[in-house]
């Protein structure tokens, strides 16, 4: 159901979400010569949740019809997107050294923005179970 505008959301987070499987978030560059990137492969939690992300809001948009369930799937993504965030935090403050520099790269604003979009999805997904609840009670 493209025409949804719920459906516009989850498909440009689904995008976001599959670029971040792609480019590191951020480096950290040591005094020594070495470097720590955070991407896609670099622990495997962080790997699980960004391949996860993408799948779940893609999977999403099929569940049209079961607007409760996709209320729920878009609350989960969101408390995932949040849960990468601060584990990429941790990794970061971790790795991070009192004579090393940290390069936030561009992938680091995908989070917040998958937030948000989540978030708009979750509420236009509530207004149209809320608009067939009030047809139901006119039949």
């Amino acid at each position: 159901m493209i025409q949804r505008i719920q459906t516009i959301y989850l498909l440009i987070v689904t995008i976001l979400g599959a670029l971040l499987c792609f480019y590191p978030m951020a480096e950290v560059f040591f005094s020594n010569g070495e470097e720590l990137r955070l991407a896609m492969g670099s622990t495997i939690p962080y790997s699980a949740l960004i391949i996860i992300m993408p799948i779940l809001s893609f999977a999403t948009i099929f569940l049209y019809k079961k607007r409760i369930l996709q209320m729920r799937l878009c609350s989960f993504n969101i408390v995932l997107n949040v849960l990468t965030i601060l584990f990429s935090g941790l990794c970061i403050y971790i790795a991070y050294e009192q004579d090393s520099r940290l390069v936030m790269l561009w992938p680091s604003v995908i989070m917040p923005i998958n937030i948000i979009l989540l978030y708009l999805a979750a509420r236009a997904i509530g207004k149209d179970e809320a608009l067939v609840r009030s047809l139901d009670r006119l039949r």
